[in-house]
């Protein structure tokens, strides 16, 4: 006993000596160089090259979950990078992901919900301070106009502080500036190895909404935006190698409807249980996985964000192998010439 109660003196003794040396500045001093230079140093690399087709969950959750950015997520080729949406928080996700936003060539806008437009503008400043070459192209169904055009008004006088701070030569305004592009259902983007097929989602009361495939030399990724699961989702997953697909748990959801309902929380316990007839639910994916050839499937727009294991473990009841849950920062590598999928984990 005597022994225990000497060594956690000792420990307690060696933990007031590091913080009284940590308080000194010098030693700060000496730690913050070396912090700032591996900062320097990771951002420098960038993205390890890779020939491969890749996915990366820049955005996993729903409004309905926290702990997790909003949906957006990156496709990138040697030569292409699109996001698909841009919800709250996804940014911070891209630049720990390091994604080479020098290049970004567009974001796919699925549909104006706020979780999924909400950073539109982050995006565009973090890609014209890393030194994009072309204005940034927004691409989305019709009412895009409107969003892009709202965007460009609404920060005007930040993109020109920022231009007269630190020089014209350095942030040229008009790269400043957002483009948009309309598009329907259809391809919309044949870019040499590169073809983007849109598609029509099923999330009333909104119309249009989209989903995207994205097919490179041979490989394929399909992102639904926010849609049930219908003949359009069953038609554009023929052949696919990879869908992330918004997901909803049916038995989270209602049960917290109920929850809320019963302590008197009656108008949100309402705005809960509407979002059940327009996310597609985990049965449905189970059901279109069963009834297609896609080779996996992805859970991301998660609703309700797994606030738990228990929670994450209902997602899963009765997914076959090929089914995965989403996390923030998890990425996805499809090789060139083979049908292997990589799951990279945070």
């Amino acid at each position: 006993m005597k022994k225990i109660i000497v060594s956690v003196v000792v420990l307690a003794l060696l933990a007031l000596l590091g913080m009284l040396v940590l308080s000194l500045p010098p030693v700060q001093d000496k730690l913050l160089e070396r912090g700032t230079a591996m900062i320097a140093e990771r951002g420098a690399q960038g993205l390890p090259e890779s020939d491969s087709l890749r996915v990366f969950v820049c955005g996993s959750a729903s409004p309905l979950g926290m702990g997790q950015a909003q949906a957006c997520i990156a496709v990138v080729t040697p030569e292409h990078f699109y996001l698909i949406d841009s919800g709250a928080g996804s940014t911070d996700n891209i630049v720990q992901l390091n994604l080479p936003t020098d290049r970004l060539d567009g974001i796919l806008v699925s549909h104006f919900h706020s979780d999924h437009i909400a950073e539109i503008y982050e995006v565009n400043l973090n890609s014209w301070v890393t030194g994009r070459k072309e204005p940034l192209l927004v691409i989305g169904p019709e009412g895009v106009s409107e969003v892009v055009k709202g965007i460009n008004t609404t920060y005007q006088h930040d993109r020109h502080y920022r231009s007269t701070h630190h020089g014209e030569s350095l942030l040229p305004p008009h790269l400043g500036l957002i483009d948009h592009q309309t598009v329907m259902p259809g391809v919309i983007i044949s870019d040499g190895d590169l073809k983007i097929t849109a598609y029509r989602a099923e999330h009333p009361p909104i119309e249009p909404g989209l989903g995207y495939r994205i097919d490179y030399r041979g490989r394929s990724v399909v992102i639904s935006g926010d849609s049930n699961v219908t003949a359009e989702t069953q038609r554009i997953v023929e052949g696919a190698d990879l869908l992330l697909h918004d997901a909803l748990s049916v038995p989270t959801v209602s049960r917290l409807s109920d929850a809320l309902g019963a302590v008197g929380r009656s108008r949100t316990s309402k705005i809960v249980e509407d979002v059940l007839d327009y996310h597609a639910s985990t049965e449905s994916l189970i059901a279109l996985g069963n009834s297609s050839d896609v080779g996996m499937v992805a859970f991301y727009h998660l609703v309700p964000v797994p606030a738990n294991p228990i929670i994450a473990e209902v997602f899963m009841r009765e997914t076959p192998n090929n089914f995965v849950l989403t996390t923030d920062l998890m990425g996805f590598e499809l090789p060139i010439g083979s049908d292997e999928i990589i799951v990279n984990t945070p």
